[in-house]
């Protein structure tokens, strides 16, 4: 049960980092490296789904308790 709880949280929180990686560089920020994504409003809406999402599973992952 430990191993899929960490697993969810590990998952979420992967999904959330890249959706932040995916905003950026829709929003075209010089944090990000460039590619087909840099200044791509699709990128931004896109990545601020995917950082939700990914942040849902991850605190969803460590609060529920299986037996």
């Amino acid at each position: 049960a430990g191993h899929m709880r960490f697993g969810g949280v590990a998952v979420g929180v992967l999904l959330a980092l890249m959706g932040v990686v995916w905003t950026l560089q829709g929003l075209n920020s010089t944090l990000v490296p460039r590619s087909f994504m840099t200044g791509s409003g699709s990128w931004v809406v896109i990545g601020l789904a995917a950082t939700v999402v990914g942040i849902t599973i991850a605190v969803w992952s460590w609060r529920h308790r299986r037996p």
